[in-house]
């Protein structure tokens, strides 16, 4: 059997497609069905056209996947590989959210010039220029830095590494570098008290057409993709995501969440997150911690009423 795996055609998307198709294939080699391989459908979204404009101006979240998900429903592709923060915090009724890989570091990463050796975030003078894209880390790190300036920078991790020409430091995740390699440009990480990463960071995410829109013929590929899911990830996942539309909040919005098993047994999420009050000028934060039984069949609601928690609390402070 062959999967037609969709993804943009980025180096980073084309590495981590790759990965999430081998985890697939290695995770299904111990059954007696026919032997699994795959190939890859790449194409370019609109986020990766329009690189001149922020995403908030041009649809947000959905400009990296639609084109994928068109690829589904027009049966040119079987499953489409996201990164998770990419994806709204709900996925339309025509799919679904069939598996997601073990978390990659979520953390943000800090790159000035001299990459490990070089200045600390903290360290830079006043008045220093920092680049990123992101709504979410601008906020956090005004909270840290009031006195440096931020700039708007987009494009491909290779691109926003370039900018250290004209810039003093720019920000990324931690997981794109290290899944291409360049985790040793990294001059420091931000810890999780400093910044919460994006709700998803780190996480690739499978999505494939819901139950009710698939093929008969393609029965077999839910638990396919069932052999590859990593169920404590996905509960996080779930919590996160959760948060988000309890918000009624996407990537290009002042928040975040980091949702983590804090327990020896693996049975205590605790989840956190961030939002920026436009009104009061406060970055509000909050948490909260419950159970999630991961032998049960309710893990996944149960991480979810956690991620709904928090945005209660939240809101609670609006």
């Amino acid at each position: 059997m062959k999967l037609r795996v969709a993804t943009r055609k980025s180096a980073l998307a084309l590495a981590q497609t790759t990965m999430a198709a081998d985890a697939i294939v290695a995770a299904n080699t111990a059954s007696n069905a026919e032997p699994l391989t795959y190939e890859l459908v790449s194409m370019t979204t609109e986020g990766d056209r329009r690189l001149d404009k922020s995403l908030a101006s041009f649809g947000g979240k959905g400009v990296f996947i639609k084109e994928l998900e068109v690829s589904l429903l027009e049966n040119r592709a079987d499953i489409a590989i996201h990164s998770l923060k990419d994806m709204p915090a709900e996925v339309l009724p025509q799919f679904k959210l069939a598996a997601v890989l073990k978390r990659e570091d979520p953390r943000d990463a800090f790159l000035s010039r001299g990459g490990a050796a070089g200045v600390r975030f903290m360290d830079l003078p006043a008045g220093a220029r920092v680049g990123t894209g992101s709504i979410r880390r601008i906020v956090q790190l005004k909270a840290l830095r009031p006195d440096i300036e931020y700039v708007p920078i987009r494009g491909n991790i290779q691109t926003r590494i370039s900018k250290l020409a004209e810039l003093d430091g720019v920000v990324l995740a931690a997981a794109g570098l290290k899944r291409m390699g360049l985790d040793d440009q990294v001059t420091e990480y931000f810890s999780m008290e400093q910044v919460l990463p994006a709700s998803g960071q780190g996480i690739l995410a499978i999505e494939t057409l819901s139950d009710k829109v698939a093929e008969p013929s393609r029965s077999d590929l839910a638990q396919i993709l069932s052999q590859a899911n990593h169920v404590e990830t996905f509960c996080v996942a779930t919590a996160e995501m959760a948060y988000l539309k309890a918000l009624d909040a996407g990537c290009q919005f002042p928040v975040a969440s980091f949702a983590e098993f804090v327990s020896e047994s693996a049975s205590e999420l605790k989840i956190r997150g961030i939002y920026w009050d436009e009104k009061s000028g406060k970055l509000l934060r909050a948490e909260v911690v419950g159970n999630v039984d991961l032998n049960s069949a309710d893990a996944v609601l149960q991480s979810k009423q956690l991620g709904v928690a928090l945005a209660q609390e939240i809101k609670n402070q609006l």
